[in-house]
């Protein structure tokens, strides 16, 4: 009989130290997971930014001429609306799409102007469903200066 509830005691304490190890497991886990998410975002960020600021800069090297600075940007894949926007899509490696394989989108829109100064509104995000496709990830506005 003692010998009965000492192996009963064993098996207790096994499943206890399973449980705990269980437990660690699971946390760790999902840290490993979060700490993933982060990286994944910290890189798409990264390259939203690049991608921002090529944008800017093309839009300056092009005068304000924002139909040519999507297409150094896109590569000839770009949309231009009547509204005074243009609309660029990249795939997952950052490289231009189309919008049914985009993961990613970016807008240029010009602004308001000044007598002196043009403006241009640059945003890019990623695709997500629904009516309202962009989950922004930067936003930034940049000016032109006139000549004259």
């Amino acid at each position: 009989m003692n010998s009965r509830s000492r192996s009963t005691l064993f098996l207790m304490e096994q499943v206890v130290v399973i449980a705990v190890f269980a437990v660690c497991a699971a946390v760790c886990v999902k840290i490993l997971v979060v700490s993933y998410l982060m990286t994944v975002d910290a890189v798409d960020t990264k390259n939203a930014l690049l991608v921002a600021e090529s944008a800017a800069e093309s839009y300056k090297a092009f005068s304000g001429d924002i139909g040519k600075a999507a297409e150094a940007l896109g590569g000839g894949r770009f949309y231009l609306s009547d509204y005074g926007f243009v609309t660029v899509y990249f795939d997952g490696n950052w490289q231009p799409s189309s919008a049914e394989e985009a993961s990613f989108v970016l807008y240029l829109a010009e602004n308001d102007s000044e007598p002196l100064v043009m403006f241009a509104d640059i945003s890019v995000g990623r695709v997500t469903s629904g009516e309202e496709p962009v989950d922004e990830l930067i936003s930034l506005r940049t000016a032109l200066r006139r000549n004259g």
